[in-house]
């Protein structure tokens, strides 16, 4: 389907269910609080069934950082820095961390809710096949892990035995 096609049918069916209906409470660019009600079925059905692909096609750091540029790029935009060269900037990186955020993603419409079921992508880091998630990991043994823990404690460590002295 066509992108607008897509955004009037997923309207069309999130508000069968009354999914998207909500108020926004926020800071205005003048220093006021600002309050709007809305009912956008397609943009909560797709934001969160985009972010569960991003949650398993994104390493840790990149959706860390992905988020709080995207909300540091929205809050400029609102408050009319669009203009600003960081924002080219930023938007090189949204853009590079969507290279492989692909797939299906599984919903499940209830009355005034959705569930996000699961997704389907040849990207998805969370690959059975490198271990079962909580349960076995096929990457390294137990005495690996007590390795990794004492180097990754180091720094720790040694904080707390400088602060120590002074206590």
């Amino acid at each position: 389907m066509a992108p607008v096609a897509v955004i009037e049918r997923l309207n069309a069916l999130g508000a069968q269910y009354a999914i998207g209906r909500d108020i926004h409470v926020g800071d205005t660019i003048i220093g006021i609080k600002g309050r709007v009600a809305f009912a956008a079925p397609a943009a909560l059905l797709s934001i969160k069934a985009h972010h569960a692909l991003e949650k398993h096609t994104l390493t840790k750091w990149q959706l860390h950082w992905k988020e709080q540029l995207a909300n540091w790029y929205g809050m400029m935009l609102h408050e009319a820095q669009y203009l600003d060269p960081v924002m080219r900037n930023i938007e090189n990186f949204l853009q590079a961390t969507q290279e492989r955020v692909s797939g299906s993603v599984f919903l499940t419409l209830h009355p005034y809710r959705f569930t996000v079921d699961g997704i389907a992508s040849d990207f998805d880091l969370m690959d059975a096949s490198f271990g079962a998630y909580g349960e076995m990991n096929k990457g390294w043994s137990g005495e690996d892990v007590k390795g990794f823990t004492k180097i990754l404690a180091n720094p720790l460590q040694l904080f707390n035995h400088i602060t120590r002295k002074y206590d």
